[in-house]
């Protein structure tokens, strides 16, 4: 094994100042630590960027928003470090992250890799928007190529060839489709997990999330090749309304009983929310949201 590879860690924050000084402070914590943690603050109207700096980190921020895509590349201009880590405001890595992204970067040289999460929630509504929305990404089986890297987590070599679209809601997934285009191999490493600590607890938080969560889809699914099968659910997206999905949710929680009983425990809320979130996706299979650049939804 060679020396480990230094990173940088870009967190585009918008009103962050609930979750961000945890994040950074975790960051720190981590071994190995990260080069430098780069807050950019996307015109927060809170404290975000007094809260960031009292934690530690270099906080850039944006006169005008730039939404999450356009922060990132705000952060990674100031980076020095040969791999970028980006994070979300309110991932809070957990102990021996800093070792599983070490160990991840030796073991796939010149890769994008993504981490794992794990959640919890206060709320009911809460609790069906992780389920309904990140059980792909639990911290369960073994490393494994991709065709998509989501956004909240992820290791890029400084020097690609592209940049993060200047949008928010799929523009991870235009950017693992630039990725592939240039050659890059994207890696899903499950064996290292931030905690997704959201504030989505509300009805209402759900169907904001629901909305972001199709249009991102459909954004996706136009530049991203998932199969055959994904494709025509996007087009025609019965699968919600026939509560397709539900099965395949229950399925990925694995040897989960904690989350097992949550997901029996909020089956009737679950429902609801697939049939929601049916409605969202067929909006967006009606009416395709750009390829590039951000239509306007105005997601936060």
């Amino acid at each position: 094994m060679g020396a480990e590879p230094a990173y940088s860690v870009v967190i585009p924050a918008y009103d962050a100042e609930r979750t961000i000084a945890r994040v950074v402070e975790a960051l720190r914590a981590q071994t190995p630590a990260p080069a430098e943690i780069i807050v950019v603050d996307d015109a927060s109207k809170d404290g975000t960027a007094e809260a960031a700096r009292a934690a530690g980190a270099t906080v850039v921020a944006n006169e005008t928003s730039k939404s999450a895509g356009g922060a990132r590349n705000a952060g990674w201009a100031a980076a020095t470090s040969p791999v970028v880590v980006f994070l979300d405001a309110d991932a809070i890595p957990a102990e021996g992250w800093g070792a599983g992204l070490a160990r991840a970067l030796q073991e796939f040289p010149n890769a994008l890799v993504g981490c794992a999460r794990t959640f919890d929630s206060r709320t009911a509504w809460g609790w069906v928007a992780h389920l309904q929305g990140e059980t792909p990404y639990l911290p369960l089986g073994e490393p494994r190529t991709v065709p998509f890297l989501s956004s909240y987590c992820v290791a890029v070599p400084r020097d690609v060839p592209f940049r993060w679209d200047e949008s928010y809601g799929g523009e991870d997934g235009v950017f693992s489709a630039d990725a592939q285009a240039a050659g890059y191999r994207l890696v899903f490493d499950p064996r290292f997990h931030a905690h997704h600590d959201h504030s989505r607890e509300t009805w209402g938080d759900l169907r904001r999330q629901q909305q972001r969560m199709a249009y991102g889809i459909a954004r996706t699914r136009r530049v991203v090749d998932e199969g055959a099968v994904r494709r025509i659910a996007a087009k025609v997206p019965l699968h919600h309304f026939a509560l397709l999905r539900l099965p395949v949710i229950y399925r990925r929680l694995g040897q989960e009983p904690a989350l097992k009983r949550r997901f029996v425990r909020y089956l009737p809320r679950l429902v609801v929310a697939e049939w929601t979130l049916g409605a969202s996706a067929t909006r967006y299979a009606l009416f395709p949201p750009p390829r590039q650049g951000q239509s306007g939804d105005g997601f936060r």
